[in-house]
């Protein structure tokens, strides 16, 4: 990872360049497990349909609900990240492939590490859920715009809610594309 610095009124914003990696169990492990029924074999098969069953288990203490997400195209650079402490989150790719910008949850510490900011490619068919506490942001469409069901505990987010701005710490990220 690079960084790239700038001098400006105020002070100095670093700006750090990621890479977007393609989401494999093994590198989105530290922020929680993929869901890719492509991966895995089907629990039935007939002519008509294929059912994956188990792509990921949430356990939720309360009512789960079903989100849905429109993400539009925007700048490449973000300096906002946001963590739920106590609530899972699955994303869930509907029809256009999106990044993925997640950070290690730090649960000793207001701010995530940006050491641990990585930006995956999530298609359509795929999803991820995030680990209690892992820092992320909006996806980032690869179109000019993409579709996700969003999925967690219901009140989340009026009641597990933590967003950071970065740029308080003269910080922020670019996605390279």
């Amino acid at each position: 990872m690079t960084f790239d610095i700038l001098h400006a009124k105020g002070g100095i914003l670093m700006i750090r360049n990621l890479e977007v990696k393609e989401l494999s169990n093994e590198l989105f492990k530290p922020y929680g497990s993929v869901i890719d029924p492509e991966k895995l074999e089907p629990k039935m098969k007939e002519d008509i349909f294929t059912f994956w069953d188990g792509l990921a288990e949430m356990k939720v203490d309360g009512i789960l609900t079903v989100g849905f997400l429109e993400v539009y195209e925007r700048s490449k650079e973000f300096s906002k990240m946001e963590r739920h402490i106590r609530t899972k989150e699955i994303f869930f790719v509907i029809d256009n492939s999106v990044i993925a910008l997640v950070g290690k949850p730090t649960p000793d510490q207001d701010f995530p590490d940006p050491e641990t900011v990585r930006a995956f490619l999530v298609k359509p068919g795929q999803g991820v859920l995030l680990k209690e506490g892992t820092w992320h942001w909006i996806p980032y469409p690869l179109a000019k715009k993409a579709r996700l069901l969003v999925l967690f505990k219901k009140g989340t987010p009026d009641e597990d809610l933590e967003i950071k701005d970065l740029l308080e710490k003269g910080l922020s990220f670019r996605i390279n594309i």
